[in-house]
């Protein structure tokens, strides 16, 4: 399987255990890699190892299940020509481990090489106005034209409209989150707009993630779960339109927690009081506390996230050197 590395399928292996999540895996990653001993030629041997280095207790039994729930996912990925890299490999992009809880695996298709890209992630509304769809394509063109990689969940509305080169092409580097499988079986759980927009993704040599095995259907719960993916694979969000109810929350949030720029776009005059621009109304006039108020954080927002606004083409320069400033900072912090 390409890009499965033997600690890989642990890693793998691992996630099907009940009660180790993302969030663990994270917290005893460091730990992990300090300890090379635990990885040997037996899986299991490899899982029990593990598991003793960070003091989680499973039966024989268990283990065995969940090496043969993996195996059964690595069977599907080479039925469907997907991929997989775990958190351990060097392919794993270093921008999503910044997040509180990556996931262990992802599974690809596509262009894997983009993952080494500069990201900015472009969301908003699934039913934006006219000015909205003009908007997202202007940021989407100037971003692309930049070099940037754009990646989102490849919804219909703004997310369709920030990636497309022209009404059937997508840009040259995007990259696409989904909350199903990747395989056409699961596909069929998606909207049809986003289907279409993976077909002129892989045509154009692009490439779409998920965390979910295969075969798995998307559900509200794994939508919510891609987003702090796309919030993690991009340098910074920029928020095209939304209400204050609207999706767009989950990878706002994501983003604020792994301390990532925000370009908030600031309606024409025409629709500063429409309620699909709520949230961007909400974050222009609030600062920070209108940003807390939008993701439902109760204490409001613990940093202090740089946030810009974007008014024009004019504004969107600035918004590129505080994607770079903020990441030249978070490195020095290290």
């Amino acid at each position: 399987m390409k890009y499965a590395s033997e600690e890989g399928f642990v890693v793998l292996a691992l996630s099907q255990l009940k009660g180790i999540g993302a969030g663990f895996i994270k917290k005893n990653l460091n730990f992990v890699k300090q300890n090379h001993l635990w990885c040997c030629s037996i899986v299991e041997k490899s899982i029990e190892n593990l598991l003793a280095l960070t003091n989680k207790k499973y039966s024989a039994s268990e283990i065995k299940e969940a090496i043969s729930k993996a195996e059964d996912v690595l069977a599907q990925c080479e039925l469907h020509q997907i991929g997989f890299i775990s958190i351990l490999d060097k392919e794993y992009p270093q921008k999503l481990l910044e997040i509180k809880d990556p996931p262990p695996v992802l599974f690809f298709v596509g262009n894997l090489s983009l993952l080494k890209a500069d990201a900015v992630t472009i969301i908003g509304t699934r039913k934006p106005n006219e000015n909205g769809k003009i908007i997202a394509e202007r940021v989407g063109k100037y971003f692309a034209a930049k070099g940037w990689a754009i990646c989102n969940g490849l919804a219909d509305g703004i997310d369709t409209h920030s990636i497309l080169e022209h009404e059937e092409f997508c840009f040259a580097k995007v990259i696409g989150v989904v909350g199903s499988g990747l395989s056409t079986a699961a596909f069929r759980s998606l909207p049809k707009q986003s289907v279409a927009n993976i077909d002129n993704i892989l045509h154009c040599e692009g490439l779409v993630l998920s965390e979910m095995p295969p075969l798995k259907k998307q559900d509200t719960f794994s939508v919510v779960k891609s987003c702090r993916i796309q919030a993690g694979i991009g340098k910074g969000t920029i928020l095209i339109q939304s209400s204050l109810d609207g999706g767009s929350k989950f990878t706002i949030k994501a983003a604020v927690d792994s301390k990532r720029p925000l370009g908030i776009i600031r309606p024409i005059k025409l629709d500063i009081d429409r309620e699909d621009y709520a949230a961007n109304r909400r974050i222009i006039e609030g600062g920070v506390r209108g940003l807390g108020e939008f993701v439902e954080l109760k204490n409001g927002v613990s940093s202090n996230p740089k946030i810009v606004i974007l008014s024009s083409r004019e504004s969107y320069p600035a918004f590129e050197s505080e994607l770079e400033h903020t990441e030249q900072a978070l490195a020095l912090n290290l």
